[in-house]
């Protein structure tokens, strides 16, 4: 009475072992070709770190161009003050060149007013001695020898009219003579002494001002000296980062096409595992039929048996579907390579994020997804809420790290709870996952052990 019930079962273990067996060749397919290398990658910190380098160099840079403009117009200003200078020296070696000439002049008038003076009163005194003996009765002595009265002639007024026209007349021009000698050497001793002191402070002035002017030269030298220096450094610097920058590029597209590539060996090895299910299941349900029939003549002959029925392999719980995951995270490796954006993304792609304070991160200018955008554009045939401690409970299956399917969500909490998880990526198989890890990075393959520490579990969407 037992045979025919295992005889039953022998059918479904054949179907199961040849599933085995077409998964197994699947695995050990020959022909395939090895993986090439990845090219560098380098790290964030080192892309970070060029970048502040690149940054701060140019800031250097900035502060030395303002630095030269400053002094360039400084310069400007010397220079002018040098001009200014030179002229007031050279008005003020004119002004002594003419004091000379006034006080030369001036000489020559003291000398011509000398022998004027000199003159008056040679004739002057001449002209009395002739008077009183040479005995000219002719004149005024000898008429006021002469005379009976001599007061009359003098009330007469006619000694009054010799002096007014000799000795008065001599004496006067001899103290004018006197005089304008005086004004003259004193005028000429004032104007050469003035203009003397007016131009020695003209020349220092000079001298200081062309002092000033090449010491700004020589700082303005040092300084283009220093910018240059820094120019140099900062082209280095820039070159330094490009080729970081060009590195991860390429370390991106090799992530993306191998990305493409196991995405369609996964979907051959989908594609023939779903055949070989095909086949397996025609096969047993061929064999269950058979058994049946069996079951049957034995029950026509009078044979018992507990109640049997033909084999169905299990299907997916909810919506869930091996396929459904594959696309999830297909469709999520779509866009590696993508920035990461705080609060971005949504079931139709990236969008702009938000800005924030944190780290000074302006994600507002940033289009792009962030971890919890990324699963509701990958999971985009379903509504997801957009956080990641809510979309931990988008499904009631809870895989292990060993039962992990591609599509399954992998969360990290700080406090081990489900209302601490602040992280959530997409399994892709392999041990890797895809998420966007972070403000200032793109959207990257990662192992799933390096993701960052406070695991905290999985989910399997619509079970």
């Amino acid at each position: 009475m037992q045979q025919p019930r295992s005889g039953r079962r022998r059918p479904r273990a054949l179907a199961a072992l040849a599933i085995l067996v077409v998964f197994a060749s699947l695995l050990c397919a020959p022909g395939q070709a090895a993986a090439k290398p990845p090219p560098v990658n380098p790290t964030d910190n080192q892309i970070s770190a060029a970048q502040q380098r690149k940054i701060d160099t140019a800031n250097e840079v900035g502060r030395l161009s303002a630095q030269t403009a400053q002094m360039q117009t400084r310069l400007d200003r010397l220079t002018a003050d040098q001009q200014l200078a030179e002229q007031k020296l050279a008005l003020a070696l004119s002004r002594l060149a003419a004091a000379k000439i006034a006080a030369t002049q001036a000489l020559k008038n003291v000398t011509t007013a000398r022998k004027a003076a000199e003159k008056a009163q040679r004739d002057f005194v001449g002209y009395l001695q002739a008077s009183y003996t040479s005995g000219d009765v002719g004149g005024t002595t000898g008429t006021l020898l002469t005379a009976h009265d001599p007061n009359v002639l003098l009330e007469s007024g006619a000694l009054h009219d010799y002096q007014a026209s000799h000795q008065v007349s001599a004496i006067g021009n001899l103290e004018r003579a006197t005089v304008a000698r005086s004004n003259a050497d004193a005028a000429a001793r004032n104007a050469v002494a003035l203009q003397a002191a007016l131009t020695h402070a003209a020349d220092v002035a000079k001298d200081r001002a062309i002092a000033a002017l090449e010491a700004g030269k020589r700082q303005k030298a040092q300084l283009e000296s220093a910018l240059a220096a820094k120019r140099t450094l900062l082209h280095q610097r820039q070159l330094e980062l490009a080729t970081y920058n060009n590195q991860r590029a390429q370390f991106v597209a090799y992530q993306q096409e191998q990305a493409r590539i196991a995405a369609a060996r996964a979907a051959e090895l989908e594609r023939r595992r779903q055949e070989a299910i095909a086949a397996a299941a025609a096969r047993a349900a061929a064999a269950a039929a058979a058994a049946a029939a069996a079951d049957a003549a034995n029950s026509n002959d009078g044979g018992g048996g507990g109640g049997g029925g033909s084999y169905v392999p299990p299907g997916p719980t909810g919506n869930w579907t091996p396929a459904a995951g594959r696309r999830a995270a297909d469709r999520a490796l779509q866009w590696l390579g993508t920035p990461y954006s705080f609060a971005a993304g949504n079931a139709s792609g990236p969008t702009y994020g938000v800005c924030t304070n944190d780290a000074g991160f302006n994600d507002c200018h940033v289009f792009g997804f962030d971890c919890s955008g990324l699963v509701m554009y990958a999971w985009a045939q379903f509504p997801f809420v957009h956080f990641a401690a809510t979309q931990y409970l988008q499904g009631s299956v809870h895989p292990d790290v060993s039962s992990l399917m591609p599509g399954d969500l992998v969360f990290w909490s700080g406090d081990g709870t489900v209302n601490g998880i602040g992280h959530v990526a997409i399994y892709i198989g392999g041990g890797n996952v895809v998420q966007a890890p972070q403000s200032g990075d793109i959207v990257r393959i990662t192992p799933l052990d390096q993701v960052e520490s406070g695991y905290y579990g999985a989910t399997r969407p619509l079970t």
